[in-house]
């Protein structure tokens, strides 16, 4: 080989080298704005369900019911059901996990875990709630639009 197929072959790897860089780079770069993106879509899901268990823990059933989303087919079931518990039964709910999950042009999607603990000397079993929570738009806002529950842990 030769010097100046040497230098060539040398230049066309330095060539390949810094375009592989380039591209890297702009491909890492153009997923900084969704990671962020999915990063304050989290902040609001998490905040949605934080402000949903503060209004259930004041056994408010209109604030309660404001964190759903009044289009949800669970919204009037969800409404009777909060309504009962708040005479039935004193607890208080605390969010153990939030794990934000993905989303699509229309819904998002997150796992929750919440703590339910009885006040007083209530029957109620003290348990940890692992579910998967779906949130859709509603008015600009974020809502909760389901719950599908993946089990249910009971606390000694």
């Amino acid at each position: 080989m030769s010097s100046t197929e040497s230098r060539l072959g040398s230049a066309m790897s330095l060539r390949r080298w810094t375009l592989c860089a380039v591209g890297a780079a702009l491909l890492g770069f153009g997923a900084l704005p969704a990671r962020a993106d999915d990063t304050q879509l989290a902040d609001a899901l998490r905040a949605v369900v934080a402000g949903n268990i503060a209004a259930y823990n004041r056994d408010d059933v209109d604030a309660t019911m404001s964190f759903i989303d009044t289009a949800s087919p669970d919204y009037d079931p969800t409404k009777t059901e909060i309504a009962q518990q708040f005479k039935d039964l004193e607890t208080n709910t605390e969010l153990v996990d939030f794990k934000y999950i993905g989303h699509d042009d229309e819904f998002a999607v997150a796992r929750v875990k919440t703590k339910v603990i009885a006040k007083g000397g209530s029957a109620f079993v003290n348990n940890v709630v692992d579910s998967i929570m779906i949130f859709h738009q509603q008015n600009g806002s974020w809502k909760l639009w389901s719950e599908k529950i993946l089990g249910v842990q009971p606390l000694p």
